[in-house]
């Protein structure tokens, strides 16, 4: 067993190095400031990061997936098929072949990289549990958060491209609950119900004209798409916004509740997590700038002590009222790296691991009784045809209703999507945990 060095580790080295936000947004933006050798700074920055990672972790398999992204992306390839054969020895699963890992495209064609992915996917066979549980019509949708309501038992689905709120009834009838930018409503991400309090969870981001898709703006004033929307599931009245402070950046993503009500949403592109009040506007910082890179998925253990937080390399645990931050021990071929939706369960942790790790697969990943460690793991799904960039889901009951194919990968730079008649219907499977 490889025990991972810990999360501040990470921290540290790339608070020496850069801020994690502008790294992420320089490479989300394209900027082409170049270093002597060649290569875009942002890129080299990462690249650091990552081999220092590696020295701290050798063989992390996420990692060397992640450094061998890099040297596709500079053209490196024979450097990037090398670091992925290195990669294939943790037998993690994890697999390049497009849509996972972008950047490999042009090494499709390379019989080395053919015959890695042969090699790890015949180790790894499709698994195909779930059924289909309903369709969305709504092809442009761009959908990325699910959540369920029991009450009125309805589905809501949040939309990047058209910045609303749809609402899907048992016979499968899909209504707008709130349309187009009202409320001021952003690109529509994370969400949850809070079925308890009749409250529904939206994380609205910034779609300020001439921004690219999941960037805020950065003004003196308060930006009022950016952040978390609490409506009123009885009247479909607007409660609180949840705004971050005025000249704040990155992007929001998930969101998670607590038993009493309260949430807490990740920031992507900073690293920060917040922490919301169920009662009362505004947002209080939980965990600082840098603390969990690349933050995307949430979700609260069902005592409310343990907040875990799906990063860029693996899951952060973090004790709720300490605020102590450790990332999950795992052996060397677990990977809860890229975890996009994620959902706790009977002592487990389910995720949804998507591109670039990926095509995508749905995973199971067992704990200790002190929740800090990684056990085993399962996969529950993975390899399905109708894949295309799945991203959440949401529990019901003891299943799991998740978005096989939101097609989000065709999200222009301005957050709009092609024509629906260059795309599929989205089709929502239920799987049984």
């Amino acid at each position: 067993m490889i025990k991972r060095a810990g999360l501040t580790v990470l921290a540290f080295v790339i608070v020496a190095l850069a801020s994690y936000s502008d790294l992420l947004t320089a490479k989300r933006r394209n900027y082409t400031a170049q270093e002597e050798n060649g290569i875009p700074q942002s890129i080299a920055q990462e690249m650091a990061v990552l081999e220092r990672i590696l020295n701290e972790s050798p063989g992390d398999p996420a990692a060397l997936f992640s450094l061998a992204m890099d040297e596709a992306t500079v053209r490196e390839r024979t450097k990037a098929i090398d670091l992925l054969e290195q990669m294939s020895l943790a037998h993690s699963g994890l697999d390049p072949r497009p849509p996972a890992g972008r950047p490999f495209r042009p090494l499709e064609d390379d019989p080395r990289f053919r015959a890695l992915v042969a090699k790890i996917e015949k180790e790894n066979p499709p698994v195909i549990h779930s059924t289909r549980a309903f369709v969305l019509k709504e092809r442009d949708l761009a959908p990325e958060g699910i959540a369920y309501d029991p009450v009125d038992r309805k589905f809501y689905i949040s939309s990047v491209s058209k910045r609303k709120i749809v609402s899907v009834s048992e016979g499968g009838i899909l209504t707008d609950f709130k349309r187009p930018g009202q409320d001021g409503l952003g690109q529509t991400l994370g969400m949850k119900v809070d079925a308890k309090r009749r409250f529904l969870w939206v994380v609205s981001d910034s779609s300020a004209p001439g921004g690219a898709a999941g960037e805020s703006s950065i003004s003196s004033g308060p930006d009022e798409h950016y952040g978390v929307f609490q409506y009123d599931l009885r009247t479909g009245a607007l409660r609180f916004k949840h705004l971050l402070p005025a000249g704040s950046g990155g992007f929001l993503n998930d969101v998670a509740l607590a038993s009493t009500g309260e949430g807490f949403v990740t920031n992507s592109g900073t690293g920060e997590v917040f922490r919301l009040s169920p009662d009362r506007d505004g947002v209080e910082l939980f965990l600082p700038a840098n603390t969990v890179p690349q933050a995307n998925g949430i979700v609260v253990s069902s005592n409310d002590r343990v907040l875990f937080v799906a990063g860029w390399l693996g899951v952060a645990r973090v004790d709720i009222a300490s605020r102590q931050v450790k990332m999950l021990s795992k052996p060397r071929q677990i990977s809860d790296a890229g975890l996009d939706g994620m959902y706790f369960y009977k002592r487990t942790l389910v995720g949804i691991q998507n591109p670039d790790l990926h095509p995508g697969r749905v995973m199971r990943y067992y704990l200790n009784s002190e929740m800090d460690h990684i056990k085993r793991a399962e996969v529950l799904e993975s390899y399905n045809p109708v894949f295309e960039v799945p991203t959440t889901g949401t529990q019901v009951g003891d299943s799991l209703y998740f978005m096989a194919n939101t097609q989000d990968d065709k999200l222009t730079a301005k957050g709009e999507m092609p024509p629906p008649s260059s795309l599929q219907d989205i089709i929502i499977l239920k799987l049984k945990l």
